[in-house]
């Protein structure tokens, strides 16, 4: 089962995107900042990680360069979610940019992109 690890602090918001993933068929991890994800990540690693822009203790740039410098973990797919602008140079680190507010489809759509870009299938 593929295993995601969710960056974000907006608890309503965990929960609703949980829902979604998990009845699309995926495990989930959960982490309320950088932080909280790095400790997650060093105990299991996962097989994507959605992170938030902006939290408290390590936003979600912040913890994206920590995650592309460490050869460990530097090809896990990102996808950023951020309700605002994310300019070229962020948008280069990551595999995907969704904007808040996004629907479900899309979010779905961005990750089987994502864990599918490497392996030379096609996705729709």
């Amino acid at each position: 089962m593929t295993r995601i690890l969710m960056v974000e602090d907006d608890a309503n918001l965990r929960v609703v995107i949980r829902m979604v993933l998990e009845r699309a068929g995926y495990e989930v991890a959960e982490a309320r900042h950088g932080a909280d994800a790095l400790e997650s990540i060093e105990t299991a690693l996962p097989d994507l990680v959605l992170v938030d822009r902006t939290m408290p203790v390590m936003n979600g740039i912040e913890l994206i360069d920590r995650l592309r410098s460490n050869p460990a973990t530097a090809p896990l797919p990102i996808i950023l979610l951020s309700g605002l602008h994310v300019d070229s140079n962020v948008s280069r680190l990551v595999d995907a940019v969704m904007l808040k507010p996004f629907e479900p489809a899309h979010l779905l759509a961005s990750i089987d992109r994502a864990m599918h870009a490497d392996s030379g299938e096609l996705v729709p």
